[in-house]
């Protein structure tokens, strides 16, 4: 979960390409070209404006929603699809306060007061008029002050591993673990469906301004909202139609027409059907290496996004030996007024990026830059409807397009700024799943909230523990040699020859 890719692909993205894209980067790899920077790269974008649904027409879920209320049913016991969150909070804190404002957030917001009922095949989001904040507040303080810290995160760890029951539960938990007098843990979790990382900054901005004014004995007043979710939904449904919904679904069946899955070298079968349990890998980039890489970037034309996810096709590419390679990775749609809202708009895109005739690191940067401009141009196809596009060999055993997600947000997630409180940031917790084989994080603001998410019926923690010393070994030895062809970098060729040592690609069927 993250909370922007790009700075060409959220929400305050101004440009907008209509190159052809394939045409592009067939010139770059000929070397015809070595820059990509014309007019027609820097269009000024087009804002949707999102207007508000008929007082007559029904609610209906987003299409994005319906695609994870399926996912869903697949796995109902999985918390897979949940968004748990915690922060610490230090000093004089109001717990009723802040109760109130929870409650204040929950009637704003109509999408976390919402049920989601199957009636007569179809599946309708119900808005429950009047709902308050199920705020837990657990004391711990009765526990010997060396237990309480563990025993508030066992609880964490419990809570995190909770499904949703769409049709009955609150669709937003809220719980204070209370440590001390003046220390708690806030948690909280929600579906995909109706919460993403996105969805933070909102929250925590508006729980920030509602608890300051209770505190002081004020009244609070918050902006009103444009609009509410199912506004946006009603609005995407009718906005993906016709021939605009035709021109974008044939983008992405020539995009992706005979993309393969990739075969990274597991250390255990794969399972027929993939069972999401998971774990994540955390690391750090240190300031040096983060400071050279944003460094490289810069002079080389390109964003922390791109550059990072060209790296990351170089250590797949290593692992795999495959020359084409597709990442999946989240982009929000270019809509005015979604930045104040909380619910679910990130749409998953295929980023698809070809590796082939061994070129340089500054050459694959050129093709990431192009097939990053390609998919933000027709991102406003949800993945769905990307896969009626192109309807991909059914493989129950994978996830359709891309088995490998990445994930490189350009900001931490925020803090609550409550007076005289001292709030750590926002944690997006490991709930012990994975949703693909592999996925990385690179958080590039900072560089320490990065890690790999990945599927443990697949991988050992040891392989994947390698994999984050391989790619903090090839960072540099690409940026120090970025107009040398990639098989002759040492840092490659070393991956390479290791990987091809273990005999474990061979489960997946590449030979070195």
């Amino acid at each position: 979960m993250c909370l922007a890719n790009d700075n060409a692909g959220v929400k305050s993205h101004k440009w907008h390409s209509d190159l052809r894209c394939q045409q592009i980067g067939k010139l770059i790899f000929l070397g015809k070209i070595s820059f990509v920077a014309t007019s027609a790269t820097k269009q000024p974008n087009q804002h949707r404006t999102v207007t508000r649904r008929k007082p007559e027409e029904q609610r209906a879920l987003s299409i994005g929603q319906q695609r994870l209320w399926y996912l869903g049913q697949l796995t109902p016991n999985s918390p897979s699809y949940n968004a748990p969150f915690l922060c610490r909070l230090l000093g004089h804190f109001d717990p009723k306060a802040f109760e109130r404002a929870i409650d204040v957030v929950m009637q704003r917001h109509e999408i976390l007061r919402t049920a989601i009922l199957m009636s007569n095949g179809s599946l309708v989001p119900l808005v429950l008029k009047k709902r308050r904040a199920d705020l837990r507040i657990v004391d711990l303080c009765s526990l010997p002050e060396d237990e309480r810290e563990a025993e508030a995160q066992r609880l964490v760890r419990q809570e995190s591993a909770r499904p949703f029951d769409f049709s009955r539960d609150s669709l937003f938990r809220a719980i204070l673990f209370q440590i001390s007098v003046d220390e708690y843990l806030f948690f909280h979790d929600a579906p995909h469906l109706v919460f993403e990382g996105g969805s933070v900054t909102v929250l925590y901005r508006e729980l920030s301004a509602l608890y300051n004014g209770f505190v002081a004995g004020e009244t609070p007043e918050l902006p009103e909202l444009p609009f509410q979710y199912s506004d946006f939904a009603a609005w995407q449904r009718n906005f993906l139609q016709g021939e605009r919904l035709e021109s974008l679904m044939k983008y992405w069946r020539e995009k992706l027409a005979g993309a393969p899955n990739i075969n990274l070298p597991l250390d255990f079968s794969r399972p027929a059907i993939p069972t999401t349990r998971g774990a994540r890998r955390f690391f750090t980039i240190s300031q040096q290496l983060l400071s050279l890489a944003n460094s490289f970037f810069a002079a080389a034309g390109t964003s922390s996004f791109r550059g990072f996810c060209a790296a990351f096709n170089v250590l797949l590419h290593c692992y795999s030996a495959q020359t084409d390679i597709s990442l999946g990775s989240p982009f929000y749609p270019h809509c005015r007024g979604i930045e104040g809202l909380i619910g679910f708009f990130v749409n998953t895109v295929v980023l698809r990026t070809d590796l082939f005739g061994d070129p340089t690191f500054r050459q694959l940067i050129r093709r990431v830059d192009v097939v990053v401009h390609g998919a933000i141009a027709h991102s406003d196809l949800t993945f769905d409807k990307i896969l009626d596009a192109v309807r991909p060999p059914r493989d129950l055993s994978r996830t359709p397009l891309f088995q490998v997600n990445f994930r490189a947000p350009n900001q931490p997630y925020p803090c609550l700024q409550l007076n005289g409180i001292t709030a750590s940031p926002a944690q997006y917790l490991d709930n012990g799943t994975a949703k693909f084989d592999l996925a990385l994080e690179l958080e590039s603001a900072t560089g320490r909230a990065c890690y790999f998410e990945y599927a443990t019926d697949l991988f050992k923690e040891a392989t994947i523990v390698q994999m984050e010393t391989d790619l903090l070994h090839l960072l540099p030895a690409l940026f120090a040699r970025p107009d040398t062809n990639l098989s002759s970098v040492s840092a490659v060729t070393a991956i390479r020859e290791r990987v091809c040592r273990t005999g474990k690609v061979l489960l997946e069927g590449n030979p070195c």
